[in-house]
């Protein structure tokens, strides 16, 4: 026993120097440092080979300046980083913070480092912000907090949280990524619509009676939220996935309307427009984001069925709108073909197809027999704003969102 314990014994300082080597060629050098390590080989050199003792001294100062920096640099910081973003959705021209809340873990190290943070996505330029990290004892917290402008729509990615250490000499510099990431759904501008896209299937007493959530027809399960009553919650569902889940009732009394977004490259333009509060695209997702508020507000269900088929159906306003943060104009489904999944599905009997070229009359013509009522927007950069009826339906076009709203409020959906 003790034999083996005497023969095993100095194996661990040879791990122990084995990992220190690794993490010291691991370091990133700066140029500064491969200078005065090459000074420092020089040195050593000369005043080996020449019989120098004060060269040979100086080249063992720059090499010993060298190893330090080196073992400053290779010792990782033991960081954890909370991040909150509040709120995790907002629409275009709002703004969201993040929270960051960085503690050391580290047992004997404090942390002296620079920290940036980094958030950016699809179609949303990448941005930096430098986040205050003073020195940070072991067991100490440090919070910093940042605000992003919602300037156009999509889902903006935040963080990790960046942290690069530099000694004091500036010989040897490295950077690392600490803690989770953070997402914020920018949801498109929302238009108020005094006017809702009913159907031929209306209530007969109104809304002022209908009980909340509705009281006819189960139509699906959805999660909890606050204000929902208990009565409508399906235990037995609840007990097996582990959360509340509410059962969302129909009522058939009521316009069941069907928002279909033409999402095919080929039906907007393929430059994109540098302002994105003229893009037609962008205006498209306005539109539908602003009529289904109008069915939420006067208690319709609505159906939000794109070319691309992600569809939303009986959900929440925010599934809605993080569908539409995330679209884009790349469907790959030809026109027939979604005009075919729209006459099986039938979502509604209301439909608002919402196009950037010239509605396509013969098709939504079809489309009338699943749907007995069908409004057509066409939305183009310059289009002047007007509600006619062209073919027998109802067509609303307009150039941008807030021209959209107007020509919908003059009476787009009653001609």
């Amino acid at each position: 026993m003790s034999g083996a314990g005497a023969a095993a014994a100095p194996e661990a300082p040879a791990a122990s120097r084995s990992t220190l080597a690794e993490r010291l060629l691991a370091v990133p050098i700066t140029a500064r440092g491969a200078g005065l390590a090459a000074a420092a080989l020089a040195l050593l050199a000369a005043g080996w080979v020449w019989g120098y003792p004060e060269l040979a001294a100086i080249g063992a100062a720059a090499a010993l300046a060298c190893v330090a920096a080196g073992s400053v640099i290779a010792a990782r910081p033991r960081l954890s980083v909370e991040r909150t973003v509040h709120p995790d959705r907002v629409s275009v021209g709002h703004t969201a913070t993040v929270q960051l809340n960085v503690t050391n873990t580290g047992r004997w190290r404090a942390v002296n480092a620079r920290a940036v943070d980094a958030y950016g996505g699809t179609g949303i330029e990448t941005r930096r912000v430098a986040v205050p990290l003073a020195r940070l004892r072991p067991g100490k917290s440090a919070s910093a907090s940042y605000t992003i402008t919602a300037e156009r729509r999509g889902v903006v990615d935040a963080g990790p949280l960046g942290i690069g250490k530099r000694d004091l000499l500036g010989l040897a510099a490295t950077a690392g990524n600490f803690g989770p990431s953070g997402r914020l759904w920018i949801h498109p501008r929302l238009h108020q619509l005094a006017r809702t896209p009913d159907g031929l299937a209306r209530s007969l007493e109104g809304t002022a009676d209908k009980i909340e959530q509705g009281s006819q027809t189960f139509h699906a399960l959805r999660e909890y939220v606050i204000g929902d009553e208990l009565r409508h919650v399906h235990w037995r569902t609840s007990a097996r996935i582990g959360k509340l889940m509410v059962k969302e009732h129909l009522d058939t009394s009521l316009p069941t309307v069907a928002i279909a977004i033409d999402d095919r490259p080929g039906s907007w333009p393929a430059e994109p427009v540098p302002n994105p509060l003229k893009d037609p695209f962008e205006a498209a997702c306005e539109a539908a984001y602003s009529v289904l508020t109008a069915c939420f507000r006067a208690e319709y269900h609505a159906a939000l069925v794109p070319a691309s088929g992600a569809t939303v159906s009986g959900a929440g306003r925010d599934s809605y709108g993080d569908l539409l943060a995330e679209l884009a104009p790349n469907a790959t489904d030809t026109l027939d073909a979604y005009v075919a999944r729209l006459t099986a599905a039938r979502y509604g009997d209301t439909l608002v197809w919402i196009t950037g070229t010239e509605p396509p009359t013969d098709r939504l013509a079809l489309l009338k027999r699943a749907y007995p009522t069908v409004i057509a927007v066409h939305l183009a950069t310059g289009l002047p704003a007007s509600a006619s009826l062209v073919g027998g339906l109802p067509t609303v076009r307009a150039g941008d969102g807030d021209q959209f709203a107007a020509a919908w409020n003059s009476g787009g959906t009653r001609l």
